[in-house]
């Protein structure tokens, strides 16, 4: 299969969109407007209405290329700076008020383990929750979780 100028900036793009997840901050800008600018130059020569002459043809992606990255930064800059950020409160959580069964103690100032999830995650009795230990067997909720921690009220609370 011959490799011809369309070909090969229909290819630049694809490779500038798939590398689009894994760029650098900074660099995304840069690959967006490449693809585009690709994109585009690749359509006016499926049209006709570029020559497949190397030279122009390189020409029209560098001029492509600056324009979509001056059209985009704009709105980009606006989109980064008011995009939302996740919250990490840990009582906004999916496992706040799941149900577990302990297969070890749990208090409030020594760490217990527990399988769930398919992780081993430390627990601890929940420094509001009024008893100071729950014994292995029982039944208890999940009231918070943070990376590899889970604070556990006893059931009965």
């Amino acid at each position: 299969m011959e490799l011809n100028l369309l070909s090969g900036l229909l290819l630049l793009a694809l490779l500038c969109l798939a590398l689009l997840p894994f760029a650098i901050p900074g660099v995304l800008e840069v690959l967006l407007a490449l693809a585009i600018g690709a994109f585009v130059s690749a359509a006016l020569i499926w049209f006709g209405w570029l020559p497949q002459d190397t030279s122009l043809v390189l020409l029209s992606l560098a001029m492509l290329t600056a324009l979509s990255a001056v059209l985009l930064w704009k709105p980009l800059r606006k989109l980064q700076k008011t995009g939302v950020r996740l919250q990490e409160d840990s009582a906004i959580s999916d496992f706040v008020g799941t149900e577990l069964l302990l297969t070890e103690q749990a208090n409030k100032d020594s760490d217990s383990h527990i399988q769930f999830c398919g992780l081993e995650w430390r627990v601890r009795l929940d420094p509001a929750d009024m008893a100071t230990r729950v014994e292995a067997g029982q039944s208890v909720l999940i009231s918070s979780a943070t990376v590899g921690c889970l604070l556990v009220k006893s059931k009965t609370a």
